[in-house]
């Protein structure tokens, strides 16, 4: 069915639902924690925060430029 969309995910998040001041905070501490060497982080965990608040604001960004915003 072409009108159909289905989506399979774990969890959804709408853009409008998204805290735009959060994510781009998430983002620069996931940055400084891949960047400081000497903390003892879990590399793949901080990845995966900056590759989420990545995701996030990509939404939100799309989301006000649709509306016009």
């Amino acid at each position: 069915q072409p009108s159909v969309v289905t989506v399979l995910a774990d969890t959804a998040v709408r853009a409008m639902d998204v805290d735009e001041a959060a994510a781009e905070q998430a983002m620069e501490d996931a940055r400084k924690m891949i960047a400081n060497q000497s903390s003892e982080i879990d590399y793949s965990s901080a990845a995966a925060q900056l590759a989420e608040a990545a995701a996030q604001l990509r939404a939100i960004r799309q989301f006000k430029q649709k509306k016009g915003l």
